[in-house]
């Protein structure tokens, strides 16, 4: 294993890191995944929704 030298190790410690670009692997990905929450959410509500209303409306009715 090679020694580095403690000049190239100064040099080495002061350059920044930079943080990785995000690619467009990672962007599909977190769309599809807001995508699903989203329409889960929506496929919720009007669930429940049908259900409350179809019940009141029911419920109206036989009054």
């Amino acid at each position: 294993m090679a020694k580095i030298k403690p000049k190239a190790l100064l040099a080495q410690s002061k350059v920044k890191k930079v943080p990785g670009q995000i690619s467009v692997a990672t962007i599909v990905t977190y769309m599809i995944l807001g995508v699903l929450v989203v329409s889960s959410v929506y496929a919720a509500y009007r669930y429940c929704w049908a259900v409350t209303g179809a019940a009141e409306a029911v419920g109206a009715q036989g009054n």
